[in-house]
């Protein structure tokens, strides 16, 4: 360990007393004074906006992950869109039922023209229609009366497993006995 301090001290003396001839000191002192306001223009050159604000793009990985992840947020939309769409096309394509069974007394004349409307499919123009309006009252009350008691005898079946299998055993018997033309 001496050796080593004791080489390091004679080189650096060495150093010392090695001292470059000088012609011209200032000569020597403005050409560096040059230099250094010459590398501090370059540094402000260099670093310009445009440097900070799309410096990331000459990082290689940086470009290909950002890419990566912007087509993975196409394909994501695109399969959103799509089951959206979907979705959109099987709704329109439901038929809307009202399980709401209202009081002949609370319904106004238009709801009840809607309702005729409903039953008979839109096909029946009621101008050339003969059924007076009485017997549509009747019509819609008793419609309104068998959706109420078929609603409750659906619940009592579909709570009962005995009488459900009952029901869909008879049901295929009388299909069967049925003539098929």
């Amino acid at each position: 360990m001496k050796q080593k301090s004791k080489k390091y001290i004679e080189a650096v003396d060495l150093l010392r007393k090695s001292k470059p001839l000088l012609d011209s000191s200032e000569e020597i002192e403005r050409e560096v004074i040059r230099r250094i306001s010459g590398s501090e223009s370059h540094l402000t050159a260099a670093i310009s906006i445009s440097d900070v604000l799309f410096g990331w793009t000459s990082i290689f990985w940086i470009r290909r992950s950002l890419i990566a992840a912007s087509l993975f947020l196409v394909v994501v939309f695109v399969y959103q869109q799509s089951v959206i769409l979907k979705q959109v096309n099987w709704l329109s394509k439901q038929v809307i039922t009202n399980y709401e069974f209202t009081d002949h007394v609370n319904q106004s004349e238009f709801e009840r023209r809607v309702k005729f409307l409903k039953i008979s499919g839109g096909s029946i123009n009621q101008r050339d229609l003969n059924i007076s309006e009485k017997r549509i009252e009747m019509l819609l009350e008793s419609l309104d009366k068998l959706q109420s008691e078929y609603g409750e005898l659906m619940r009592i079946i579909q709570d009962d497993p005995e009488l459900k299998e009952l029901i869909e055993k008879k049901m295929d018997e009388r299909n069967s006995t049925k003539v098929k033309l």
